[in-house]
Order: C-alpha cells, then sequence, then structure tokens
C-alpha cells in the first residue's frame, strides 16, 4: 500500500501526527520524519510556555510588589505541576 493511500485510510481515524509517527518508515523517509516530529513538537511546547507566562502574570501582580526571586520561582513550580496532594492522608498521619 503506498503512502497516499494509507494517509487517506487512516485520516479518518487517527490525529495527523499519529499516522507520520506509526505509518512513515523512517529509512524511507528520514528528512520528512524528522521535519513532521518537528513541527507535531513545535505547537504544544508553545502551549506550555505561553500556560506559564500566563500564570507568572496572575501570581505577579501590583499586590505582590515585594515578592523576590524565589519566592516566584516556588510559586511558579506549584502552579505548573499537576500534582494533587491527598490532603486527608496527610492530616492522618499527623
Amino acid at each position: 500500500m503506498s503512502l497516499k493511500e494509507k494517509c487517506i485510510q487512516v485520516t479518518n481515524t487517527l490525529q495527523y501526527d499519529q499516522f507520520w509517527m506509526k505509518y512513515v518508515c523512517t529509512s524511507k523517509y528520514p528528512e520528512l520524519k524528522r521535519l513532521v516530529s518537528k513541527l507535531c513538537t513545535m505547537f504544544g511546547s508553545t502551549y506550555v510556555c505561553e500556560a506559564a507566562f500566563s500564570k507568572m502574570n496572575f501570581i505577579k501582580n501590583n499586590f505582590r510588589s515585594r515578592l523576590t526571586d524565589e519566592h516566584l520561582n516556588e510559586l511558579m513550580q506549584i502552579s505548573c505541576t499537576n500534582f494533587t496532594p491527598n490532603i486527608r492522608k496527610l492530616l492522618k498521619t499527623k
């Protein structure tokens, strides 16, 4: 099956990045696969960066004018993580 036929067959079931990573042969199209890999990851990293700047602007406002760089760094680490602590379990251990 040709690359064009595979593309037509799977476009309804897979996202484009999944198609390129799963069906395009690296040995046959190395430059194309490398380019697609860069393009697919470029937009995700831009979103993460913009989201972090948005959180920083929210944290560092006019009411927090005496915020140190160290404290800002700690607040950014907390705000950018997906970790949710189990408060009940922590309270039981104390």
